[in-house]
């Protein structure tokens, strides 16, 4: 049983870590670094965003699969048999999947089309941050979900 416990450990740090720079490189894109663009002209602000919103896709990737793994893993640490899992278990785990769709969204559709346009336009970056904000906000809930 130890030997079996001990596998189950750094798979838990994993996920955490994993869903905390998820969850927390979205938060410091939306609040932190949003707040901050004022003080530059769109020019500068546009090229900002883009290249912010192109390092925070390269790393949310990564990890949102860990994230997305280890929360599968876990579901089965205790029981093998699928029937005795608890419904905040895989409710979690269904937040976890459809985090992945919404950013896959955003990435496929606002994100490409304010990277290919010469100046994109502001409305583009609110359609590329309000599905962040319902990340963050899936996310916290996944979190209390897996408190129980």
């Amino acid at each position: 049983m130890s030997q079996i416990a001990f596998y189950w450990g750094p798979i838990n740090a994993v996920h955490n870590i994993g869903f905390t720079l998820w969850i927390g490189g979205i938060f410091y894109y939306i609040f932190g670094l949003q707040s901050c663009l004022s003080l530059l002209d769109p020019t500068q602000k546009t090229s900002l965003q883009l290249q912010s919103l192109r390092k925070l896709f390269q790393f949310n990737w990564i990890f949102g699969v860990i994230t997305l793994v280890t929360q599968a893993a876990l579901l089965f640490r205790n029981s093998y048999d699928i029937h005795s899992i608890t419904w905040s278990s895989w409710a979690a785990l269904g937040l976890v999947i459809v985090m992945i769709i919404l950013q896959f969204s955003v990435f496929t559709s606002a994100y490409r089309k304010a990277r290919r346009a010469l100046r994109p336009k502001p409305e583009i970056f609110r359609n590329i941050n309000n599905p962040l904000k319902l990340i963050i906000f899936l996310g916290v809930i996944s979190l209390v979900l897996l408190a129980f």
